[in-house]
């Protein structure tokens, strides 16, 4: 197996929810309009449950072009772990799997207040070990006003909160938040059971474990109406309101419960590499930025997938652009990066998402 990156080309998983002109203008695609395919599943071994909506046997998954084939990404893990991984332990037994989503995600409108379950709750009820922590890093907004719901200001009792629900009191469930401020850059870690939103108007990079599993407070949004089993992750509401954080979330705690705090890893006059969400949360996922405007160069042996921000240049020879993704393979033990431009105000920019670090727990 070759040791160079690979492109990953887009993944579109269909979505209840409008959204996706922002995510295919960074892809550089047309038309770039809004749809029921606003994501792309990066280096995804994670299968879409879409219902009578997918798309197709294995949405979700991606493929890449190897040798000239067409390959699913889960097979060529099975088939090729060591280049896969390179000298990192797999933080999952299950052959073919990484252990998280990564997703480009562009909300056109408000998503649906939610929440989702952490995996205790999800090993006792349906016999998985994956919950759903997940992270937002902001790419841009449509509006200045941009906002997420994140907690509870004002917690409801349980009892409440399920009265609301019923009701499809959407007034009184988005009374219990206050409307938080983001911009590109921010960065927010959203724990299991956490009651969250995300705002019209954002695109985002979400890393998230690796399932779908999600307690959807509002029936309807976008335009689109929920079937009861798309609700309640088929069961009774009851059955999920101890999914829910109660706890209260003051805007003046926010920064101590939910927004990351970039730490400088390596700086020098050409590029600066900072650790985006705080290594605490190692046993969900991770996320590094690299930028600068002269080259730069980081170790290997452990996969990541790139997305390419802003700039162009060269990954150990390989022609890199903005608005491209990219799988780094475990198997290269170093990357080296050249920057297409010639004058130190041209900067570049990008991300790199990484599996998670094994539990020990």
């Amino acid at each position: 197996m070759i040791h160079s990156p690979l492109r990953l080309t887009s993944n579109y998983a269909w979505r209840s929810y409008l959204g996706g002109s922002r995510l295919r203008a960074f892809r550089n695609e047309s038309p770039a309009v809004d749809d029921h395919f606003p994501e792309d599943w990066l280096a995804s071994t994670s299968r879409a449950r879409n219902g009578d909506n997918q798309q197709r046997a294995d949405e979700g998954i991606s493929h890449l072009i190897v040798d000239g084939r067409d390959i699913a990404l889960t097979d060529l893990i099975a088939g090729q772990p060591e280049w896969f991984w390179g000298k990192q332990v797999p933080p999952v037994d299950e052959p073919g799997q990484i252990g998280v989503l990564i997703k480009l995600l562009d909300a056109g409108v408000r998503l649906h207040l939610q929440a989702h379950p952490n995996r205790e709750y999800v090993k006792q009820r349906f016999g998985g070990n994956a919950g759903k922590t997940e992270c937002w890093y902001i790419l841009s907004v449509r509006e200045q006003d941009a906002y997420v719901y994140i907690g509870f200001q004002y917690p409801p009792t349980q009892q409440k909160w399920a009265q609301m629900v019923r009701d499809q009191d959407l007034g009184g469930m988005r009374a219990c938040f206050e409307r938080i401020p983001v911009k590109p850059g921010d960065c927010l870690m959203v724990p299991s059971g956490t009651p969250h939103a995300i705002g019209e108007g954002i695109f985002m990079i979400e890393l998230q474990e690796p399932t779908d599993w999600v307690v959807r407070c509002e029936f309807s949004a976008g335009g689109h109406v929920l079937e009861h089993n798309a609700r309640f992750m088929g069961l009774e509401l009851e059955d999920v309101l101890s999914v829910f954080d109660y706890s209260e979330h003051p805007l003046e705690s926010l920064g101590d419960s939910f927004i990351q705090s970039p730490h400088v890893l390596k700086t020098s006059d050409a590029f600066t590499d900072e650790r985006i969400i705080d290594s605490k949360h190692q046993e969900f996922f991770r996320l590094r930025r690299l930028s600068g405007n002269g080259p730069a160069d980081f170790g290997g042996d452990e996969p990541m997938v790139l997305i390419m921000l802003a700039g162009s240049g060269q990954l150990n020879g390989e022609p890199i652009a903005a608005g491209e993704t990219w799988l780094l393979p475990g198997a290269a033990a170093q990357w080296d990066w050249i920057p297409s431009a010639t004058t130190r105000d041209d900067e570049w920019t990008f991300l790199l998402a990484q599996p998670p670090v094994r539990s020990t727990r």
